[in-house]
């Protein structure tokens, strides 16, 4: 009865959209229901840019609610790739094995050799932990040509703190990018930029906060770790109702 129980109750949360976790009560991943909500509100990106696609969850999940865009995955581990090629054989996927950065070239990754969500390019400190090293480049080389206006371009970034180096390699790009999901830090911790260090960059590039998707915080205390951030582009149709209801 137990196992009926926790499996009505799992239904039921699904209906809403949300996940249970196993953390304090205000943590929550909502990421695929907000994907649903931008879809309701009109939003039909042409192009989705699938920053840190790892095993392809994000881009499974936008398939099912964007199906008619493009997506590109963007990942560097090479245990990934196998699944990620998979993914493109009968959906509008593509994938580039590459690291996203501020500059093209050779970067250190800590990483385990099964595809692992927590492979990150490290702080200057940590270098002698370094793992391999992968080719990178940025969102400007593979996409700035490509993408425009009215493409109404989604760019997810979940990259383990380097989500502000690739941003910096996206000069070109942003202009034509309507919608950005990207992992944020609430920590100050081994350097890594901060959630305001991000708002202030894109708050400069005329994006404001729209949602936010997830929201997790570290075992010990509940504290608020990181999250999920929905940013949109000032001026585009999303934006336009300002008002408070």
């Amino acid at each position: 009865m137990m196992d009926v129980a926790k499996g009505g109750a799992k239904w039921l949360l699904g209906r809403t959209g949300l996940r249970l976790l196993r953390a304090a009560e205000n943590r929550f991943d909502a990421m695929e229901r907000c994907l649903c909500q931008l879809k309701e509100l009109g939003f039909d990106p042409k192009v989705i840019v699938d920053g840190g696609a790892h095993q392809g969850s994000f881009a499974c999940s936008a398939h099912k609610v964007f199906p008619s865009a493009v997506i590109h995955m963007v990942e560097p581990q090479a245990s990934c790739l196998p699944l990620l090629k998979e993914l493109c054989s009968d959906r509008h996927f593509r994938v580039h094995s590459l690291a996203l950065s501020d500059r093209p070239g050779t970067l250190p990754m800590i990483c385990k050799p099964t595809p692992d969500t927590g492979a990150h390019i490290p702080a200057a400190d940590r270098l002698a932990e370094t793992t391999m090293h992968v080719e990178a480049t940025t969102l400007d080389q593979l996409f700035a040509v490509d993408c425009r206006p009215n493409d109404r371009t989604l760019l997810k970034l979940d990259l383990q703190g380097h989500e502000l180096p690739a941003l910096e390699g996206a000069l070109n790009l942003l202009p034509c990018v309507e919608m950005i999901i990207t992992e944020v830090t609430f920590l100050r911790w081994q350097g890594l930029p901060t959630r305001a260090d991000l708002e202030r960059f894109l708050d400069a590039r005329g994006f404001d906060l729209f949602e936010i998707a997830s929201l997790s915080g570290r075992a010990s205390d509940g504290r608020l770790r990181q999250g999920d951030f929905v940013y949109v582009r000032r001026g585009s149709p999303l934006h336009e109702r300002n008002g408070w209801e």
